[in-house]
């Protein structure tokens, strides 16, 4: 046990007393792990004090292999053959991939190291399987941030799995392609949303949700978007939760062109949020899981400066506390020239 300064370096440590209001109220009790919220909370009654903690040196910590890769990979292979047969109208082994992608689902909730599993470089010809899988695991982590029952969350899953497979039926040389859509190439590209819930309407059981995915979640609050544009203003909210995952995961692995950094892809979806393309209420939480997988990391701010993540904001996730290299702390909600580069 030591005293220490009250800062955000002790999120992780242990609480080695009690602490007690004015009142007499206790607020946090000995042997908890600090976050935080309860650093604070400890600025707020104990400022310019010292407190008990036990530091956890994670630099010490061996890193443990994700669990979900195997599975993952397992699951890649079923996805291939399974889409593969769709098109040829044989939907024999749907069943079967749900369950096991089901299984990878409820492994990757509860996974802290999804996310990079997730972000790994990728075979051209794997895109559209593994964007599909991303996005089914993204919508069900968005669906249990928001507070869904876990047969909602894999419905979710479900929708997000689906909502692409109509890109099979889009010319191939189109999605071979490395440079940016011509007009009329992406005019061919936007079928995928009829092509889709074709496919999809001949699996028999499927939820009704899944089949609309495939043709909406390109759909945009404001009214925007394809295939309906302006005469589908309201989208479910399950499908703008699909809507969201797809649009992080695009921009993360981008097909065509240069793809974004985590950061990037946070500060492009909190834009179409505020510009109400996106739903800010589905946004905003899924923002929050992507930026505490960086909780202290080292970045690089865009004047080049380094500076550690120390603390992610509820209602402002994108614009975090940082440690400068100089031990100075800032505030990126007070510095809006700022942005975290990479």
């Amino acid at each position: 046990m030591e005293h220490s300064e009250i800062s955000f370096e002790l999120v992780g440590s242990s609480l080695g007393e009690d602490i007690f209001s004015d009142q007499g109220i206790l607020l946090l009790k000995k042997g908890i792990t600090l976050n935080e919220t309860h650093i604070l909370l400890l600025q707020n009654y104990r400022y310019g004090q010292q407190i008990i903690v036990e530091k956890n040196d994670s630099s010490s910590k061996p890193k443990v292999k994700s669990p979900t890769k195997e599975p993952y990979e397992t699951c890649l292979s079923l996805v291939k053959d399974t889409f593969s047969q769709m098109v040829q109208m044989d939907d024999s082994k749907v069943p079967q991939l749900i369950k096991e992608f089901n299984h990878l689902v409820d492994m990757s909730m509860n996974d802290v190291s999804i996310l990079a599993l997730i972000q790994t470089e990728i075979q051209k010809q794997d895109y559209l399987y593994q964007h599909s899988m991303n996005v089914g695991i993204f919508a069900a982590i968005i669906g249990k941030k928001l507070g869904y029952t876990k047969k909602e969350c894999m419905l979710l899953a479900t929708m997000g799995l689906f909502h692409d497979i109509g890109m099979l039926q889009v010319n191939q040389s189109i999605i071979e392609k490395n440079e940016p859509l011509l007009d009329d190439e992406y005019a061919e590209v936007k079928k995928h949303t009829q092509y889709g819930p074709d496919l999809l309407g001949m699996v028999k059981g499927l939820d009704e949700l899944v089949i609309k995915a495939a043709k909406s979640h390109h759909e945009r609050v404001d009214g925007s978007g394809y295939p309906l544009g302006q005469h589908d203003k309201n989208p479910s909210y399950f499908i703008q939760i699909v809507a969201v995952a797809d649009c992080f995961n695009a921009m993360s692995m981008k097909q065509y062109g240069q793809k974004k950094t985590p950061f990037e892809s946070v500060y492009e979806l909190v834009s179409m949020a505020q510009t109400n393309k996106l739903n800010p209420a589905v946004v905003i939480p899924f923002v929050q899981y992507i930026m505490r997988q960086h909780l202290f990391e080292e970045v690089t701010l865009s004047n080049g400066q380094k500076a550690e993540i120390i603390f992610i904001h509820d209602n402002e996730p994108h614009q975090p506390l940082l440690k400068l290299e100089n031990e100075e702390y800032i505030d990126l909600r007070k510095e809006f020239s700022l942005k975290i580069s990479y």
